[in-house]
């Protein structure tokens, strides 16, 4: 029996530690389920990386992992980006910032791996206009 309770004790504390990852303040407190794939925003001017956008969502890699971001342009607008996004490899174990691609909207995978962080994005504008808002999904 005693190992019984150890061994679940040790799965209610892995399930904390996950919540502590994915919300960053406990299971109570995760993110809201819409978070993890509702639309993030990002921005940036021309020729200038802007701001970071992170999700408050963190991916939960493995050994090969590749995590998969998508973004686009607001519509109807004028505008074109170059778009970054987080990701880890050999050269980059900390972290390192890998092209999503440029022009109204992409869609590709960076290498991940056996790492368990938040996506981030970032964007600049290529032109059509002085700024860029993009729309991104993990």
């Amino acid at each position: 029996m005693g190992k019984r309770i150890s061994r679940i004790g040790a799965l209610v504390a892995a399930v904390a530690a996950a919540g502590t990852l994915v919300g960053g303040a406990g299971v109570a407190n995760a993110a809201p389920a819409g978070a993890c794939t509702d639309p993030h925003q990002a921005s940036g001017i021309i020729g200038k990386w802007g701001p970071v956008s992170k999700s408050s969502c963190a991916i939960f890699g493995h050994a090969g992992f590749r995590a998969g971001y998508g973004w686009n342009v607001q519509e109807g607008t004028n505008q074109y980006a170059c778009v970054e996004g987080w990701g880890f490899d050999a050269k980059h174990p900390k972290g390192g910032w890998f092209s999503l691609g440029c022009g109204k909207s992409g869609k590709t995978t960076v290498p991940w791996g056996n790492v368990a962080a938040n996506p981030q994005v970032r964007a600049k504008s290529m032109g059509g206009s002085l700024a860029v808002i993009i729309d991104w999904r993990q």
